[in-house]
């Protein structure tokens, strides 16, 4: 069985840009976020910072499989410590049309900037 990589995707974003969105546009936070990425967030004292790099992820995602943003809560970040991606709808549709098996993640945040780099990998016998 063998193991490729389908796609990378890279984005950064400024912490200040996702406070003004999520502070200025209420609705902002169940558009962009599922309830387990926002009760995550709110746990820390700045959550900003860390929506940031949710943010970052999803178009670091999207970027990776090639289809763009389908629905924003259709790509889930899980979990603090080693960030996971679960992908749900039509999102999940259409990686596995692809071939996609996983979308391995990496992010990193600081006060002022949230990173995030996707890899979406194919496993299987014709990789």
């Amino acid at each position: 069985m063998g193991t490729g990589l389908a796609g990378i995707g890279v984005d950064a974003i400024e912490v200040a840009r996702v406070r003004k969105l999520l502070q200025c546009r209420q609705s902002a936070e169940g558009r962009l976020f599922t309830e387990g990425e926002a009760g995550y967030c709110r746990r820390f004292a700045d959550p900003y910072p860390r929506y940031a790099a949710r943010f970052a992820a999803k178009e670091a995602v999207a970027k990776a499989l090639g289809t763009g943003i389908i629905s924003w809560v259709e790509i889930e970040v899980l979990g603090g410590g080693k960030p996971r991606v679960a992908l749900h709808g039509r999102t999940a549709q259409a990686a596995a049309q692809l071939g996609i098996t996983r979308v391995e993640l990496s992010l990193s945040h600081t006060v002022d900037q949230a990173y995030a780099v996707a890899a979406a990998v194919k496993e299987g016998d014709d990789v």
